[in-house]
């Protein structure tokens, strides 16, 4: 009755396992024919960089922000051209009155003025106001493709993330069978006497956690591919493509600084950020000047009756000078506050540039580490495929127990594991790199064959 039971548990672990495999290999399948059948074919990194640009909401966003600032600089120009209104007004009064013989007041009047106004000096604040539109407008197109370098990013992690969490399915699913195959063997050497029913259990019992570390893979296998998924805007499952490596180049880290210095977008913000807040400096001692001003005017009238002194059209033009002599020290407040943002600014500029520095260095030596671990991996893994192999041998012939060849084969599936997060992670630390240079999204808009950022 044991026996019968411990088979009928073994059989029931058996169709728990092939049930959670093919599962696991169904999805996989299902992966690679959702795009085929919406005619797509595997997904490569190309594609989904180019996906993610076009859908993501992040880059959406950032155009819109480009719109708002041309806009600003439309609405700054405006300031400098003259200004048109005409005013048309109907009165109607309750009675005519008369001084003697002479209509003091009609009984109903209309009335059509035309003015037109041009500023002729201001102390230079129009001018300063274009000026900093246009330095938004230059910092909102930056903007913009480092939204899209952002993404590029995020999408490279998505991707490989969906990599590896596949490969880490295989390798599951590997010594699952692996699993299987020590509980057949441990089966058949307790029939034979030479094992004990504990070590049947205990290979079992590992059969079982297999299943469960493959039930775990598939999960994050699916998660992976929904982070993915959500990045480039598409629906269905993914079939990601394995890349081609990327060369690695040997540039000295202090040259990889100067190159971030000169490309990075959020640097070259800063740099304008500073220039638009002296630009706001000068805006504010124009406060302190005299402004001028053209102002011409044509009014027509028509009268019923007329009056006396009635002007059916006049036609003036006046030079108007404007001078400040006390507001309530408003202007003295704000050209503190002008200098103490371009003072603001300044730190901030200073600050990010030795951000940019230590990030660049950070990414030159994790991509520098990550290269150096990945021979050691190699030979660990090539070394934990021989140590099991040589172990089994001897597990089936009594020679090693079972303990030794879960040992070996934890080792092996460690080795495996290390050595793939290392591949992908050599990938995702040169992306980084290419992302604190500020050198990723030319890179990736080559490959594309697109135009330069900003288009």
């Amino acid at each position: 009755m044991m026996i019968a039971a411990d088979r009928s548990w073994r059989v029931s672990g058996l169709l728990t396992g092939a049930v959670v495999v093919f599962s696991i290999l169904a999805f996989l399948l299902l992966a690679g024919e959702g795009l085929s059948l919406a005619g797509e074919g595997t997904l490569t990194l190309a594609e989904a960089y180019r996906l993610a640009i076009e859908n993501h909401e992040t880059v959406k966003t950032a155009v819109e922000g480009v719109a708002q600032a041309e806009s600003g600089v439309d609405k700054a120009t405006s300031r400098l051209l003259p200004s048109v209104t005409a005013t048309g007004s109907y009165t109607r009064y309750t009675e005519k009155k008369l001084s003697g013989t002479m209509a003091i007041q009609p009984d109903d009047s209309t009335t059509l003025d035309l003015k037109v106004t041009q500023s002729l000096y201001s102390g230079g604040k129009e001018w300063s106001a274009r000026r900093q539109a246009k330095i938004g407008a230059e910092i909102s197109r930056l903007g913009l493709d480092a939204a899209k370098e952002h993404i590029i990013l995020a999408t490279a992690n998505a991707y490989f993330g969906v990599l590896k969490a596949r490969k880490d399915v295989e390798i599951k699913d590997a010594a699952l069978k692996r699993a299987r195959e020590r509980a057949r063997v441990a089966d058949a050497n307790f029939k034979a006497g030479t094992v004990t029913k504990t070590a049947v259990l205990r290979a079992e019992a590992e059969a079982a956690g297999a299943e469960a570390e493959l039930t775990r893979a598939g999960s994050r296998l699916l998660d992976a591919d929904n982070s993915l998924r959500r990045l480039i805007g598409g629906a269905g499952e993914v079939n990601v493509d394995e890349p081609a490596r990327q060369a690695l180049s040997d540039t000295g880290v202090e040259e990889l600084v100067k190159t971030a210095l000169e490309h990075r977008r959020a640097y070259k913000q800063s740099v304008l950020d500073e220039k638009a807040a002296g630009e706001a400096v000068s805006y504010a001692k124009g406060n302190f000047l005299p402004s001028l001003s053209l102002v011409g005017e044509y009014t027509h009238k028509d009268q019923d009756p007329q009056t006396t002194f009635y002007v059916e059209n006049s036609t003036s033009a006046s030079v108007v000078l404007t001078y400040p002599i006390f507001e309530g020290g408003l202007r003295r407040a704000e050209l503190s506050e002008a200098r103490s943002r371009f003072r603001e600014s300044e730190l901030r500029r200073l600050g990010l540039k030795r951000d940019i520095e230590v990030e660049v260095r950070e990414a030159y030596n994790n991509r520098a580490a990550v290269r150096a671990v990945i021979d050691s991996y190699e030979k660990q893994k090539s070394f934990a495929e021989e140590d099991y192999r040589m172990v089994f041998e001897q597990y089936k012939w009594g020679l090693a127990t079972t303990l030794d060849v879960i040992d070996a084969d934890t080792t092996l599936i460690s080795a495996q594991r290390s050595l793939m997060n290392a591949r992908y992670d050599l990938e995702l630390a040169s992306l980084q790199l290419k992302y604190s240079t500020g050198t990723l999204l030319e890179e990736v808009l080559k490959m594309n064959g697109e135009g330069g950022p900003g288009r």
